[in-house]
């Protein structure tokens, strides 16, 4: 019966076999130079306690970044009231 599930024996030619095995190791390649880790800098400040928070503090210092730099230069001068 040709229609049983799988087909009656097939067997693909090593001819499009070593092609799709060309094609997933391109893609995973690919997949690998495209996701990558981003650089960490060891000389900045750390003020946070989790990656979550690190994030966090990042969206924070972009919206009231400029806002609060008087009041984080009073506090590292200790001058702060």
């Amino acid at each position: 019966n040709s229609l049983a599930y799988g087909g009656a024996g097939f067997q693909p030619s090593t001819e499009k076999l070593d092609g799709m095995v060309n094609e997933l190791l391109d893609c995973a390649e690919k997949r690998n130079k495209f996701s990558r880790r981003r650089p960490e800098h060891p000389e900045a400040d750390v003020d946070y306690i989790n990656d979550r928070n690190k994030h966090f503090n990042k969206k924070i210092e972009r919206a009231y970044g400029a806002f609060t730099k008087v009041i984080k230069d009073n506090l590292e001068r200790g001058t702060a009231l």
